[in-house]
């Protein structure tokens, strides 16, 4: 590995960024690839925790695991809180709350169309309790018993902790709805299953105790105000300048328990039920939240469920979910790309072509310094076909060939830029080179039947170069959907061929998750553009 003016290759500097050196381990389960700084005992640990979680869910949802074809979930755990920060990393496509102050940005997850990607930082959130909210209580409290409201009378709470894990296992439970469940949800449910399932406990005897309360919920509420539940289910509380209360993942637990675990009456039963299904087929949650009746007995039924003991539930023993994860230890260039993975997504989608170029720029020459390194090659070959330098991915790609030609992805980035460059070929050229591009993408394909990108770079070959694609091609695409359902990027490729072929309806069911879903997207905003301009065109004379 060769170092550069006396730097471990571990220091590699992305556009300011450092990866983070230290000893990194990978841990790899059935479901799960788990990268962390930490101690290979704590990683081993913690990824058979990811699996017994994964184990619940499948077990209460009634996932048939012979036949899930969902890819793995690739969790990269930081020792700061940092790096959310120092890689300028933000939820483009999974934003969730928006949550008080504190505790906002507590995990960094992208449903990419190659496989979702989720970051934590191994470190507690600190909640602060000296809000304006709890100083007002006070002093109303105060006031009541005939004291006055100084300073110095004023209750001084020490702030609480929130565990790193939490963060963690809702990550993961947010992950498993959008993936094996794929439907249009609102946020505050989205919010809420995570938060759900974030205060699981693994115990000695195989059993998972789960929906439980989160430690130091009353407190946090007396902090941030109580849960308005008309506001919740109209989502008032996501419109800008919203002071009624303030939304954390207390406030996300208390609301899917209520709806999802305290025992609802079968007409309240039934009327969630609409709302929800309302919800998933494009409803605007005000218009939706009219199946619950009058919100102010909800809020009612919502007052006395709080006062009533809150129960938690614990699965049966079951079996052993699985072995022991495999761990290695990760290279100095291995490590050396995880920050630049991350930020892949954002910076090469970013509209901003200055700002793409510069992160290009300083990439480029940041992995320079890995010299010959396959996983540096295969990162910029990716970035270069990505952000359309297709002579610059060709040489990367090549590069990763030259020693494994039968290597997949290096494969499909050079059928990439090969088609790419094809389509800007004069006539008597293009034809044959674009077959040409396409043979080698498919020969990527089959290499590993889960993998997307070659998938998806053969069916975008067609739609580039303003050709109908072949069954083929389509299967492929449907399949990537299979592998990665979260993703929103392959469903619009797919509803784009579909509004073209004139199935609008079919485009929008298959947009349905993508379009009316709780988290906003820069495929949500074209698909709507897509399927507008698609109704639109119908509704003309012809």
């Amino acid at each position: 590995m060769a170092q550069v003016a006396n730097h471990p290759a571990s220091d590699i500097l992305v556009n300011g960024a450092t990866t983070p050196p230290g000893k990194w381990n990978r841990a790899e389960t059935d479901h799960f690839v788990v990268l962390s700084d930490g101690g290979e005992a704590d990683l081993r640990r913690t990824a058979i925790n990811l699996e017994k979680l994964q184990h619940l869910l499948t077990r209460l949802y009634h996932i048939d695991q012979a036949h899930d074809e969902v890819g793995k979930l690739t969790v990269t755990l930081f020792g700061k809180r940092s790096f959310f920060k120092d890689l300028g990393l933000v939820n483009a496509r999974s934003a969730e709350g928006p949550y008080g102050a504190g505790l906002s940005d507590q995990r960094y997850y992208d449903p990419r169309a190659d496989g979702a990607v989720l970051a934590v930082a191994r470190a507690d959130q600190i909640v602060e309790l000296n809000t304006p909210e709890a100083r007002e209580r006070d002093c109303d409290n105060a006031m009541e018993n005939d004291q006055d409201c100084l300073d110095a009378n004023r209750i001084n709470r020490e702030p609480v902790p929130r565990p790193w894990a939490a963060a963690l296992y809702s990550g993961v439970a947010q992950h498993f709805i959008l993936t094996h469940i794929p439907s249009a949800y609102p946020r505050w449910y989205l919010d809420g299953v995570g938060a759900l399932f974030s205060t699981v406990t693994m115990r000695g005897d195989g059993a998972v105790d789960y929906a439980a309360p989160p430690l130091y919920y009353k407190h946090v509420l007396r902090a941030y105000g109580t849960v308005r539940i008309g506001d919740v289910v109209t989502g008032r509380y996501l419109e800008p300048g919203y002071r009624r209360m303030v939304w954390t993942p207390y406030h996300a637990w208390l609301t899917a328990h209520f709806f999802l675990y305290s025992g609802l009456k079968p007409a309240r039963q039934r009327s969630f039920s609409k709302y929800m299904s309302a919800i998933a087929h494009g409803t605007p949650m005000a218009q939706a939240a009219e199946e619950l009746g009058d919100l102010r007995q909800l809020q009612h039924e919502f007052n006395v469920y709080l006062e009533s003991s809150i129960l938690y539930a614990r699965s049966d023993k079951g079996k052993d979910p699985g072995q022991d994860p495999i761990v290695t230890n990760l290279s100095p260039a291995q490590v050396a790309l995880i920050g630049p993975r991350l930020q892949m997504d954002a910076r090469i989608e970013d509209d901003n072509a200055a700002r793409r170029e510069n992160w290009l720029h300083g990439l480029r020459t940041s992995l320079a310094q890995a010299g010959d390194a396959a996983e540096a090659h295969m990162l910029m070959a990716e970035a270069e076909c990505r952000d359309g330098h297709d002579d610059l991915c060709l040489q990367q790609a090549e590069a990763v060939l030259a020693r494994s030609p039968d290597n997949m992805l290096a494969l499909a980035w050079k059928g990439m830029a090969l088609a790419d460059k094809a389509i800007n070929e004069p006539a008597d050229k293009r034809t044959g080179d674009l077959a040409s591009a396409r043979q080698i993408l498919l020969s990527a394909a089959p290499a590993d039947h889960g993998a997307a990108i070659p998938q998806i770079a053969y069916f975008r070959s067609f739609a580039k170069a303003g050709e109908a694609p072949p069954q083929q091609a389509l299967i492929g695409m449907v399949k990537v959907t299979r592998i990665n359902p979260a993703a929103p990027a392959p469903r619009l490729y797919l509803a784009e061929e579909l509004v073209r072929e004139g199935r609008s309806d079919l485009a929008k069911t298959i947009m349905l998750p993508v379009l009316y879903g709780g988290y906003a997207s820069h495929e949500q905003t074209l698909g709507a553009l897509l399927l507008g301009g698609a109704a639109a065109e119908q509704a003309q004379p012809h």
